[in-house]
């Protein structure tokens, strides 16, 4: 080794050396370490060698010892300096003219070297550095002026061991690595050089992998002391093939259910085995090692981001980052599409979310008021199972659900001159001719109407003088059909006395009077009810009472009024009573939305009866229209915000034709009223005149739930076995083509389940539903989804959940 690199390892363990020489004086070394025991010395006297006189001018050199050893070192490595001290205790200086360093063993001659004063001393370190294993010797000789000294010296060289290491346990095509010799388990300073059969490494330790890698390899990377070649090691790093990256696409934004042609830009592209978009595997085109392209078809349901990802097959495969394209975001989304039909139609298909995703919830409304209602004048009207394909036609889907719901407030039944199936879609034209006209116009249509007029026995109703006309359609048009039995608050709390009781709305005296005043009417024309079903009845003033009547508190008719006079004074009351807003309001939430609408929804529903915001007081088209937007009918479009304790019931009707809709299955004929009256709602025949249930029914722990009353074991067990029939297509009058539903031809279990939770659930499938029809696929795996369907929307339109509208 040069002078130089050993000068700097001696500084290195020996300290800083002060010297001070001058003759006389002494040589003091700092940091030199102990010195070994044991002395050798020479002497130059003046009367001669080996005079006995006395020692006056004559030097006597010394040394500290006899024998350096040291302890065991790594070959290669440099052992903890052992210090020799040479000592003149004469009386006259002294020369060293050389001192030669034997084996594996080095020293700073220089700092002996030259005159060493009477009574003055040098110290110099010796460094062990074996090239070797094994026991080494060698010897530290100082030639003086007055003869030489010999020390000793041995150690043991200790065998080292170079290892690699890098936290990288593979590395891909271009990737790089900083790599790490060690000696011994510790990190060495000692030149290490390296080399590879792969890829690149530099000087100090950095390996790039090689690039246009086709299959895995693996590089082995070696590295060995520069000043013992022999010591070395070799480390096999496996190389893969790069992984695609994703970078970006064109379009970068993509609409929710259309199917889109995008080009994806990346690197490594080449690579790519498999594509998937938000999961489903997707078939692609490679263009070039930066780029492919793809079609996206995205469910309607989809909203918020599209995730694509990518994938490399084989031993180094593994998956590219996601890259995010944004869906463009629709008015509406598929959820609450969804959600809304259910309260605004008879449930969802995919054509009638389109279109409410497409234009809005308020603009679908606004449509729906201006279509024209069914005729059911025609000869295809008069058809008892018509009611059921028109709940399957969006041109009619709003009118006939309000005028369902009005159906169940303006009652009327069969009679012994017109059955429900001959009459009952008479009075559904009368209904949904009105719905989103103004309520007076009902309620003078509802009074006049035959239908109505038997039903409740105010048709050739007379009041002769003596004679008591029937009172039971004027006890039902003020308690069932307006006002109520007590008095209102706006948002449909009773109003309390002082006492803190109940207000009546009306007295047995108001009803006589009330029952006088709409006496007098009869059938239009001659013949049988059938024939003049949608005729209004005419006046007959001989049959009317002529004297005065006090319909209501504070209300009286005067005397001597025709008839025509005094229906037109009672719908006026009744009209304008402060109780009807809030009354029918409460009445219409409860069928559309809710059974347990709050009352300030009541009072905000009401305000709009009250004026629509024209002035116009009774406006139905506005009071639907305010009653499916308001805030906490649309609270539960977002599933964060969904309430299980509001919604309401599905009455047998309704659910009959939500789950046609759904599996788009087809009313064939009549024979729906077999399967109607079975489950226990009869079209058009209500058992009383309070419909077929009450709007004030409660379960046990007090909310209202007015379907309930029909929810009974019987009317459910044979409901559902029903339907099970009508799913396997052996129920006359119904059919269901499973090839050309909505849950066809699924790519997976989870796109099934995926279907089923948006088009049936709005997004909300209970976890119990899931695992239902997950395991029931599981279970038959031998089978294909499409042959299972009947089975498994069977199971999902029997859960709860989704026979509760929510």
């Amino acid at each position: 080794m040069a002078e130089r690199q050993w000068n700097r390892i001696f500084r290195k363990n020996i300290g800083d050396v002060v010297l001070h020489l001058a003759l006389g004086a002494s040589i003091v070394l700092y940091g030199c370490g102990a010195g070994q025991s044991g002395t050798s010395a020479v002497s130059n006297s003046t009367s001669g060698a080996g005079s006995s006189g006395s020692t006056s001018g004559v030097p006597l050199l010394t040394l500290s010892g006899t024998q350096l050893t040291f302890p065991d070192t790594s070959v290669g490595a440099t052992s903890t300096g052992q210090n020799i001290t040479l000592s003149n205790t004469g009386t006259a200086a002294a020369t060293v003219q050389s001192i030669n360093v034997t084996g594996r063993f080095h020293s700073d001659t220089s700092l002996c070297l030259g005159t060493l004063a009477a009574n003055a001393k040098c110290t110099m370190a010796v460094l062990f550095t074996p090239d070797q294993s094994g026991t080494l010797t060698g010897s530290i000789s100082f030639a003086t002026s007055t003869g030489s000294l010999t020390v000793g010296a041995s150690g043991k060289g200790i065998a080292q061991t170079l290892t690699i290491s890098t936290v990288a346990t593979s590395l891909r095509e271009g990737e790089s690595t900083q790599l790490t010799a060690q000696l011994d388990g510790a990190s060495t300073t000692q030149t290490v050089t390296w080399r590879t059969d792969s890829g690149s490494v530099t000087t100090d330790g950095v390996y790039t992998a090689g690039s246009n890698i086709t299959a895995s390899t693996t590089a082995h990377i070696t590295a060995s002391l520069a000043a013992t070649p022999s010591i070395t090691s070799t480390l096999a790093l496996p190389i893969g093939r790069a992984l695609p990256i994703l970078t970006s696409s064109t379009p970068t934004q993509i609409d929710a259910g259309a199917t889109t042609t995008l080009t994806i830009t990346g690197t490594h592209l080449s690579n790519l085995s498999q594509l998937t978009i938000n999961g489903l595997s997707r078939t692609f085109t490679k263009v070039s090692d930066t780029q492919i392209s793809v079609q996206a078809a995205m469910q309607a349901w989809d909203f918020g981001s599209m995730a694509i990802k990518g994938s490399m097959s084989g031993s180094d495969g593994g998956s590219t980052g996601t890259l995010q394209l944004s869906v463009k975001t629709l008015p509406v989304s598929y959820d609450a599409a969804v959600r809304f039909l259910q309260q605004a139609a008879y449930g969802a298909t995919p054509a009638a979310v389109q279109q409410v995703q497409q234009m809005g919830m308020s603009s679908w409304i606004d449509q729906q008021l201006k279509n024209p209602a069914y005729d059911y004048a025609s000869a295809a009207g008069a058809s008892y199972g018509q009611y059921y394909r028109n709940t399957q036609s969006l041109q009619y889907a709003l009118r006939q659900r309000v005028s369902s719901a009005l159906s169940h407030v303006y009652v009327v039944g069969g009679s012994t001159g017109c059955g429900p199936i001959d009459c009952g879609p008479f009075w559904e034209a009368l209904l949904e001719n009105d719905a989103f006209g103004n309520a007076r116009t009902l309620l003078k249509d509802v009074a006049l109407n035959p239908l109505m007029g038997a039903y409740l026995d105010n048709a050739n109703n007379a009041a002769y003088p003596g004679i008591v006309p029937n009172q039971n359609f004027a006890r039902e048009f003020m308690q069932l059909m307006t006002i109520g039995t007590v008095q209102l608050n706006q948002d449909g709390t009773s109003v309390l006395d002082a006492n803190g009781q109940l207000v009546p709305t009306y007295t047995q005296s108001n009803i006589a009077d009330m029952a006088n005043a709409l006496s007098g009417w009869k059938y239009a024309l001659a013949g049988d009810l059938g024939s003049q079903a949608q005729v209004p009845m005419v006046m007959a003033e001989g049959w009317h009472n002529q004297g005065a009547k006090n319909i209501l508190p504070g209300v009286t008719l005067p005397a001597g009024q025709k008839g025509e006079v005094d229906l037109d004074a009672v719908v006026d009351t009744l009209f304008n009573h402060p109780n009807y807003g809030p009354f029918l309001s409460r009445r219409l939430i409860q069928h559309l939305v809710t059974s347990n609408p709050s009352p300030a929804y009541i009072a905000r529903v009401a305000a709009v009866f009250a004026d629509d915001g024209n002035g116009v007081r009774g406006n139905l088209g506005a009071v639907v229209k305010a009653v499916l937007l308001d805030k906490e009918a649309r609270k539960g479009d977002d599933a964060a915000q969904a309430d299980p304790a509001t919604g309401h019931f599905m009455e047998p009707a309704l659910y009959l034709a939500n789950v046609m809709n759904t599996v788009q299955g087809v009313f064939t004929d009549d024979q729906v009223r077999n399967v109607d009256v079975a489950m226990g709602q009869p079209l058009y025949s209500p058992p009383s005149v309070f419909s077929y249930y009450s709007p004030d029914h409660m379960l046990a722990n007090g909310t209202y739930a007015p379907e309930a009353q029909l929810l009974t074991s019987a009317n459910s067990v044979t409901k559902l076995g029903l339907i099970y029939s009508i799913f396997t297509n052996k129920q006359p009058g119904f059919q269901v083509n499973w090839k050309t539903s909505p849950f066809s031809n699924a790519a997976s279990t989870d796109d099934f389940l995926t279907r089923v939770n948006h088009l049936l659930y709005h997004g909300q499938m209970p976890d119990s539903v899931r695992t239902t029809l997950t395991n029931y696929i599981a279970a038959n795996a031998g089978s294909s989804i499409n042959s299972m369907l009947p089975d498994l929307i069977f199971m999902a339109v029997s859960s709860a959940a989704y026979q509760t509208i929510q």
